[in-house]
């Protein structure tokens, strides 16, 4: 059962998980509607930013009466986290398929690629990304960024498995690979995210990588 309280809007709002959906999307149909929403919010999210958009704006933009968008998701901040999750969620099955095409070459390799394929991933859409990083800060709790994060590590780690060499890293942590590269580039696009497509930070990001997998470790 979901409990209810009233916010500023006069809209119910969730007080369980934001991720828990009042409705799942089991027709194509209804995927669609879904989609439609999320992209409504994230196109609301870099127009207006989170306070000022409303679940009206949002049923506006994705063409949706207001009473089947609240059958689908109890109040913003779900349709927030499930743009997130899904956002992560698309930047792990993109992971997997580029470690996949690279299979077999040297993890120096692999792990360059991965970087330059992320950084032009996340430069297609970086006013989305920016946005939607600083929203996660907002409303994320610890739980959803450990879930997350170990996912994200665990791709890192089929890198490692993946690679030709991986014995020749045996000290070396796939935690330590993505904190740099999810460090460095969500500083950038907070910060400055048009620069994201410049050819030096891809280069600096690169390095940074393989200057870790290169350097030796005491024993």
């Amino acid at each position: 059962m979901f409990a209810f309280v009233e916010d500023d809007e006069n809209a119910m709002v969730e007080s369980v998980s934001p991720l828990k959906l009042r409705r799942k999307p089991v027709q194509q149909r209804s995927r669609m509607t879904q989609n439609a929403v999320l992209d409504a919010f994230v196109r609301l999210l870099v127009e207006k930013g989170y306070a000022q958009l409303t679940m009206r704006d949002i049923a506006m933009v994705a063409g949706v009466g207001l009473g089947t968008l609240y059958e689908y998701f109890p109040g913003k901040k779900s349709i927030a986290a499930h743009c997130i999750h899904q956002r992560f969620k698309n930047v792990g099955t993109h992971m997997q398929g580029w470690i996949e095409e690279q299979k077999g070459q040297p993890l120096e390799v692999v792990a360059a690629h991965l970087v330059e394929r992320i950084i032009c991933l996340h430069a297609e859409n970086s006013a989305e990304w920016s946005a939607l990083i600083f929203l996660e800060r907002q409303i994320s709790d610890a739980g959803a960024y450990q879930i997350l994060y170990r996912q994200i590590v665990g791709i890192w780690e089929q890198a490692f498995c993946a690679s030709s060499d991986a014995a020749a890293y045996a000290g070396k942590s796939a935690e330590v690979v993505h904190a740099a590269v999810y460090g460095v580039l969500y500083q950038k696009l907070m910060l400055a995210p048009h620069r994201l497509q410049e050819a030096g930070f891809a280069a600096q990001l690169r390095a940074l990588v393989l200057g870790y997998l290169q350097v030796s470790l005491p024993e």
